[in-house]
């Protein structure tokens, strides 16, 4: 591939396929062979407002929480089941083989946040090339970044809707993750988006542009177990991750999920829109999104149960009962929907907490392979116990920016 590209050309490569029809069903192919494979429930509030703006003529800025990779097929199918059409922002390192030519033509365009090689603009293209050892057009994070205020115009003069997953997370050695959430914590956003974005907006002269939150609360993430690993330093290589996670997340999770009745709840609520005008600095803006974004949690007997813990491995009931009932209050207070903790009006009792989560994160029961029996939460008349610490972690890691108050990480660029 020729290393003379214009900055058209090389946005060309990184551009989406959308089309119209091939999102309406791929929607329908997830409703039917994955969300109801791996979902009991899912509600989805605040859409309507969300079609009245579109319909008003406002450009919309969505900026969901991230912890599936099933969290912007859900958006997708959702927005585009009322002709909400929207770009998706996504990794360079989602775009491998013939998924590439899946997600662009579901509305997802490249965004570099290490390096890409081109051998070509189509999937296949782009193999046989490298077999032949052509050579490759590579942008590195440092070229992209200069590209990017275009990249978000073009998507913008299509007069299509933007998502954007602008959360990331810092581990102990400094270094920034974007994506979803490995440890289960509320992520920061990046400010540089929001600036981005403003500038855009105000340079192709778009005046009634809005950010709006988007909070995905899974009753459990289905691809969870996998976390621990990526987290973990092993000798795997990223595509064997990748493969890896992509056969637990889209095959595994809704065979066994299904097959062993525990598929869960899943709220999806959109809040209200931050004008994308400039009137605020643009990581004031990522705060108040954040914030937002936060308060559009919906409480379930798992994320409670586990967060009440407070990382112990065992846990007297009594204690444990006095702790849920403090935290379900300061959760209140903060705004959350806690609806799930409540039966025809009143609190739900310990007992029917530990049965719920039990039931959704034990499998005692392997008459095949007995290996493949797992115990998260075990319990008795006088006391809770965790098998699994790193599940009930990361799941207790979700309420955390709720119940306690934290010192700000920073910002990413």
């Amino acid at each position: 591939m020729r290393q003379d590209l214009s900055s058209a050309q090389i946005l060309d490569l990184l551009h989406h396929w959308r089309r119209d029809r091939y999102v309406i069903n791929t929607a329908n192919t997830c409703q039917a062979l994955f969300f109801r494979s791996l979902f009991s429930s899912v509600d989805v509030v605040g859409l309507e407002n969300v079609i009245s703006r579109a319909k008003a003529g406002q450009t919309l800025v969505f900026i969901p929480n991230h912890q599936s990779e099933y969290d912007w097929m859900m958006l997708q199918t959702y927005l585009a089941r009322r002709y909400v059409r929207t770009a998706i922002q996504a990794g360079e390192n989602l775009f491998v083989g013939p998924v590439d030519s899946f997600l662009r033509k579901c509305g997802a365009f490249m965004m570099i946040r290490d390096r890409r090689a081109f051998y070509g603009k189509h999937w296949f293209g782009n193999f046989a090339n490298k077999l032949l050892g052509t050579r490759p057009l590579v942008i590195t994070k440092e070229q992209y970044n200069r590209l990017y205020l275009e990249q978000i115009k073009m998507v913008l003069r299509e007069k299509l809707h933007l998502m954007i997953f602008p959360g990331y997370e810092t581990s102990p050695t400094g270094d920034v993750k974007y994506g979803r959430s490995y440890s289960g914590e509320f992520a920061e956003l990046s400010a540089y988006v929001f600036l981005v974005v403003n500038t855009a907006v105000r340079q192709i002269e778009i005046d009634n542009a809005f950010f709006v939150p988007v909070n995905i609360s899974y009753e459990r993430v289905p691809e969870d177990i996998v976390f621990r690993e990526y987290q973990a330093k092993t000798r795997k290589t990223k595509i064997a991750k990748y493969v890896y996670d992509y056969y637990y997340t889209f095959i595994k999770a809704p065979i066994t999920r299904r097959m062993r009745e525990q598929r869960c709840r899943v709220c999806v609520r959109f809040g209200e829109g931050v004008p994308a005008d400039g009137s605020l600095r643009a990581r004031e803006q990522a705060r108040v999104v954040r914030h937002e974004m936060g308060k559009l949690t919906r409480v379930y007997e798992s994320t409670l149960l586990f967060a009440s813990l407070d990382d112990r491995f065992r846990v007297s009931r009594s204690e444990l009962e006095k702790r849920i009932a403090q935290n379900l209050d300061r959760l209140e207070e903060h705004g959350m929907d806690t609806s799930p903790m409540y039966l025809h009006g009143r609190r739900l009792s310990l007992d029917a907490i530990l049965e719920r989560t039990a039931r959704l994160f034990n499998y005692p029961r392997a008459p095949i392979i007995a290996s493949k029996a797992y115990t998260t939460l075990e319990y008795d008349d006088d006391n809770v116990f965790v098998r699994h610490p790193h599940l009930a972690a990361y799941y207790g890691n979700k309420l955390r920016h709720a119940l306690e108050k934290r010192p700000s990480t920073g910002e990413a660029a």
